[in-house]
Parts: structure tokens; sequence; C-alpha cells
């Protein structure tokens, strides 16, 4: 189970019956235990064994998670909106971030972590509604495993108020609004926009999309399990609070010194893992990440991010990620590179650091030696010390 597939079932108070909250819950375990075994199986599904999903599998069962809204705490270097520009900027590159944090109504439009060739996401919270953006913790594992109160119907089993949201803003031409199946047209602050609103099992998805400027759109995605909160109306209030910054480059905690010919950047994680699986683990702690693909992407007609609302593998690509030791579970706990299941992983000298690149099977373990031996680490600590995005990749 790939880590949104965990948040998009599991907000709804009532999954498909095919995927019971049972199920959920079994399919995480089992891939948990197979993250555990880590080299152990080299018949273990690869898209489990990819650290994406292995260190951040979300808190969003219900029942154990924080009664409030947890508010994303801002990067280091993360914009604000007080940095505000003129108009829009577009950089020719685009591993750039060009809007930063706001609040607007009960919304809280954190500091975007995540920047593609396309786009740039931002996680969002709402004020009465839990976001649970993290690991599970030991202790919840266990209780998930005994079937305690993260089950349905479970002993002191509580609902919790619960949406995971984020914020995409697309570069001129990238996104097609006419991609979106069963929107209403409409204008929300003098500007166009397109809303989409369906039942969720039990809650409900909402999508607002709005042309920022010409021909560039945002969106702005929710998952709750409530059929009324929030509203229609409730999106549409997000759409004034959106502002440019002066352009900032998106930092990297590395640089590095080979990549596979033919591959090209096409996606990053500042702070973060890279893509929609970094969003939804936005308080994990993580340093950064990235994605290269051959051939890279679609620039244009997207309706969504690259991989999807579950976070797939893009086809041919590969995977870089920076994180804490404590976040992975697939780690040889020294700087020893070892490979096995379409990834090589080692740690950091000071061990505190994970360094993996993960393939599923479409690099050699040869080639992911190489770009991790030639991958140099800059102070996580420090993201003064960090490379641009743009020549930390491009050799």
């Amino acid at each position: 189970m790939r880590l949104h597939e965990v948040v998009d079932l599991a907000t709804s108070n009532a999954p498909p019956d095919r995927n019971t909250v049972d199920e959920i819950v079994g399919k995480g375990r089992r891939a948990q235990r197979r993250r555990r075994a880590g080299f152990a199986s080299a018949g273990a599904a690869l898209a489990v064994v990819a650290v994406s999903a292995a260190v951040s599998l979300p808190s969003v069962f219900g029942g154990t998670g924080q009664s409030t809204v947890i508010e994303a705490g801002a990067a280091p270097s993360a914009v604000t909106q007080d940095a505000g520009a003129a108009t829009w900027e577009f950089p020719a590159d685009p591993f750039q971030f060009t809007f930063g944090a706001f609040e607007v109504d009960r919304w809280k439009v954190a500091a975007p972590t995540v920047a593609s060739t396309s786009y740039q996401i931002a996680p969002v919270y709402l004020d009465g509604r839990t976001t649970n953006d993290r690991a599970v913790t030991d202790e919840e594992e266990a209780e998930i495993a005994r079937g305690g109160d993260r089950r349905k119907g479970g002993p002191g089993y509580t609902p919790k108020p619960t949406i995971y949201a984020y914020l995409v803003l697309y570069r001129p031409g990238a996104f097609d609004p006419a991609g979106l199946t069963g929107a209403t047209r409409l204008t929300v602050d003098g500007k166009e926009a397109y809303q989409v609103s369906g039942d969720a099992h039990g809650g409900t998805r909402r999508t607002l999309a709005w042309s920022y400027d010409s021909d560039a759109w945002a969106v702005l995605s929710t998952n709750s399990n409530s059929t009324e909160d929030p509203s229609d109306a409730d999106l549409q209030k997000i759409v004034p609070g959106l502002k440019p910054v002066k352009a900032a480059p998106a930092k990297l905690p590395f640089t590095l010194d080979y990549v596979p010919a033919g591959y090209q950047p096409v996606e990053i994680g500042s702070h973060s893992m890279s893509g929609l699986n970094g969003i939804a683990a936005a308080r994990d702690g993580d340093h950064g990440g990235a994605i290269f693909a051959n051939p890279a992407p679609a620039t244009t007609g997207l309706v969504e991010p690259y991989g999807g609302v579950d976070g797939a593998s893009l086809p041919g690509s590969f995977q870089i990620f920076v994180v804490p030791s404590k976040n992975s579970n697939q780690t040889t706990g020294d700087t020893t590179i070892k490979c096995g299941n379409g990834f090589c992983t080692h740690r950091s000298k000071d061990g505190k650091t994970s360094i993996q690149v993960a393939s599923e099977g479409r690099l050699s373990d040869a080639e992911m030696t190489k770009i991790l031996k030639g991958l140099k680490l800059r102070n996580v600590k420090n993201d003064s010390t960090w490379a641009d995005a743009a020549t930390a990749l491009v050799k």
C-alpha cells in the first residue's frame, strides 16, 4: 500500500467495502514488516520496499490522533508572503518557490516544500480539523497490531475531525482544467475557477482550481471525513490569500557528482521527501529528496501532481531520499553501501542520516551505488549550507 492510499482511505469514517479499516490496518502492518525486514527477502514487493512510503505511514486512522489541528512548523528557509512580489514570476529554472506561507479565514497554508518541472506543492491545514502528517510511532503500530482504538468499533474508538489537504501551484500551461471530471465553472474573487465535490466513503473530497495568472492555475485539494466541513464555500475563501513572492531557489542538503545518462530531475523535496509523499509526511522532519526520470514526464495537460494522489512511481524513474536515520527502517547502520530489492542505502559518517537511492529495479545495483558514492551531503541541520536544486542535481 502506498502512502496516499492510506491517507485517502483512512480519513474516511466508512472505507469502501473492498478496503475496510481492518484491511487498511493489515496492509499497513504487512508493509511495515517488509520494511523492517529490509534486505531479508529479494522477493519482497519493490513498490513497498522503496523508502518513500517506508518512513512516513501517517497517523490517519482516527482514534489516537491529535484532537486539534496540528500546524506544520515552518522550515528554516521558508518564505512568507511578507516578502511579496508585485507580479508572479516564472523563472526558467522551475525548481524555485514563488509563493509562501499564508493564512486566510480558517486556512493555514504552509510554505511549499515540493517543486517540480510543472508545479510547487504546500501542505494545507484547517482550524478545527486534525492533519496527522507524520509517521506512526512504535506504540501506535503496536496498537494497530492489537486492533485497538484505531480500528472502527474497537475499544475506546473516537473518530477525530480529520482533513488531508494541499495546494498545488502550476506553471503556465501545465494544468488543464478541462481534465477535471464533473467540475462546476464559477468565478471566485474575480478569477475563473472550477470546483469538484464528491463523496469519499463517508467523507468528502473537494477540489478547487482557479486561474491565478494567465494560463496558470492553483489547485486546492481536500479530503475530509466530514460531508460538510470544509464546504465548497470554505474552499473558495482561500483564493484571495494567495499572493506572489520573490522567486527563491529550492534548496537541497546534497549535491550529485553522477547521474545516469538520459535521466533528468523532475521533482524535488526541500525539508521533505519529494512529491505528495513528502506533503503527507510534512512533520516528519525529512531533509530532502529528488526524482529523476527517463524520459521526463509531460509538463503540460496535467490534472494532478506526478504519480497521482497515491504517490505512484513515475515510469522510468529513480528516487533519492535523505532522511533522519530514525525515519528509516532500511539502512545498513553505517557508511557501507548495501543493495537489494531495487534500492541501495547507507548512513552518513555520524550515523544520523539515512541516504538511499531507489529505482524499483530500473537501475542496476552498480549504477545506484555510483550515484550514492557521488552524493555529497551538506549539513542537514543548517540549510544555509544547502545547494540550489538546479545546480545540485545537474552535472
